[in-house]
């Protein structure tokens, strides 16, 4: 490539990056932004971490785990869909957001634990509990784990664009960007933290990388959530969870799950695709499929509608 071509190049991604950030969606965008009325709390493990969990809303419990890199205010749609009538809980994971690491690694039967933790020490009954991308894989675990409080408080389960498989921790932190795959080598080496690692910042260059998180459409507001998310996660946190995420396989283990199920993915998810939902749905008896056209990896900031409806059904 002469050097005239890749300046024209870069501009051109430039430009593009500009017209991700740019993108509006007069519908959606109010959403994004966080209720009034939130509630926190601040639950102590066995182990010292500190588990930030988010509330608002009365009546039927949702609770919402989110993915690797996030946080729980990735969930805000949600929590304006559904808090005029449901409880509605979120937190972040451990080493993430305002959830401090503790003395454990971040495995999934670490997460798992802690959910068992914040359905107990909220007092949560006949919840529908939402895992989405890594959170799914950790809402697995639980089932596995902590199957009797899994029939004694949990009415309903929504695996959210997630997989019962192992996927690699480029996929799914980042669009697929590539960079992440330092990670996943730093790794597999066992190094404590990568030499390297992409920092995510504020340009036109992260957004278009983000931007291959979601599907057809996607506003710059929602883009902007995920790299900011991604700019504040702890590279140990990215190193861990890429070992957990690495090692999972549950493909055999969930037949005794015994509450209805739905696997809900986007058509255009290129990092956990229908392929993935579609090995869920195998493995959990009677769990209903549903993919939803045109959308992608990010369901809660593009169908967060689409979704509560589907939530609303259990």
């Amino acid at each position: 490539m002469t050097a005239g071509a890749g300046a024209a190049l870069g501009w051109g991604l430039r430009r593009i990056g500009s017209t991700v950030r740019g993108t509006t969606d007069p519908e959606l965008d109010p959403l994004l932004s966080p209720l009034a009325e939130v509630r926190h709390h601040h639950l102590t493990t066995d182990d010292g971490a500190t588990i930030h969990v988010a509330e608002s809303g009365t009546g039927p419990t949702v609770v919402l785990l989110h993915g690797v890199t996030l946080q729980w205010s990735i969930w805000n749609p949600l929590f304006h869909l559904l808090a005029p009538n449901h409880r509605v809980l979120a937190w972040d994971m451990r080493g993430h957001g305002a959830s401090s690491h503790g003395g454990r690694e971040l495995t999934l039967g670490a997460v798992a634990d802690d959910l068992a933790l914040v359905l107990g020490r909220l007092d949560v009954h006949d919840a529908v509990v939402v895992g989405h991308s890594m959170g799914g894989m950790a809402l697995a675990r639980f089932c596995t784990d902590h199957h009797q409080m899994l029939r004694n408080r949990c009415r309903g389960l929504v695996f959210l664009a997630t997989s019962a498989a192992p996927v690699a921790l480029s996929a799914v932190a980042g669009g697929g960007a590539g960079l992440i795959e330092l990670v996943n080598r730093a790794s597999s080496a066992g190094m404590a933290s990568p030499r390297w690692r992409y920092t995510w910042p504020d340009t036109n260059a992260s957004a278009l990388l983000v931007r291959a998180a979601f599907g057809r459409q996607a506003s710059g507001a929602a883009v902007e959530q995920v790299r900011r998310m991604l700019a504040e996660v702890d590279p140990v946190t990215t190193t861990e969870a890429g070992r957990a995420i690495a090692h999972h396989d549950v493909r055999s283990d969930l037949s005794h799950v015994d509450v209805p199920t739905l696997v809900v993915v986007g058509s255009a998810d290129v990092l956990t695709p229908p392929a993935h939902a579609r090995e869920v749905v195998a493995a959990v008896p009677g769990a209903e499929l549903h993919v939803l056209e045109g959308v992608g990896h990010q369901v809660m900031q593009e169908a967060p509608t689409r979704l509560a409806a589907l939530i609303t059904t259990l």
